[in-house]
């Protein structure tokens, strides 16, 4: 039997922008990853889907929040995609309660990019396989 690790297999998902999106999504990530044999990135990738998918309906007046989870290659790559209008980051300081989240993010995945455009806006994150 293959593993699924080394396969390339493609994920997504729509749901409403609404309060219980981000878990919704959080659960729905952490199945994936335990299906394809990434038990061990899970908690990682809860915390990075739940903040993107969070930023997503608090930060913007997206109707639907999407979310996609690619695994290839050893490595997994989440997506979260909003089509309200493009926005940038804001850094919160170390004892702002608020907007230190996509320093989280930085801090738990191998990389990370925020793509604005007139669609909206993708937010991805990469954890590594090893």
């Amino acid at each position: 039997m293959t593993h699924a690790k080394a396969l390339g297999l493609s994920y997504r998902m729509v749901a409403p922008s609404r309060p219980d999106t981000p878990r919704v999504a959080r659960e729905w990530v952490a199945s994936i990853l335990r299906g394809a044999g990434f038990g061990h990135l899970v908690e990682a990738a809860r915390l990075c889907t739940s903040e993107l998918v969070t930023n997503a309906y608090r930060h913007t007046p997206t109707e639907v929040i999407g979310v996609g989870v690619d695994v290839t290659g050893g490595r997994i790559t989440v997506e979260v995609r909003d089509s309200g209008p493009p926005w940038r980051p804001v850094g919160g300081g170390p004892l702002d309660v608020r907007g230190r989240g996509l320093a989280l993010v930085g801090a738990y995945c191998e990389d990370w990019a925020v793509i604005a455009g007139h669609g909206g806006t993708v937010v991805w994150f990469r954890l590594g396989g090893g």
